[in-house]
């Protein structure tokens, strides 16, 4: 029997992968790591990624004042 599972599939930099393997070792939403540029991870946690490198990328970006 086939089993099939809905995910996203994600096209990433080395440093976004990194990020995202560090956040899934917390949560646990990548379904297949599938080389060193492309994951596959589950859809329900889509949003969640998008919100927590959104918030690094601000956090690491040079802000002149």
């Amino acid at each position: 029997m086939v089993k099939a599972i809905k995910g996203t599939f994600i096209e990433c930099d080395a440093a976004a992968r990194e990020v995202l393997l560090r956040l899934n070792a917390e949560e646990k939403f990548i379904i297949e790591d599938l080389d060193k540029f492309h994951l596959f991870i589950n859809s329900n946690y889509l949003t969640r990624i998008q919100t927590a490198l959104d918030e690094l990328m601000d956090n690491n970006t040079y802000k002149s004042q």
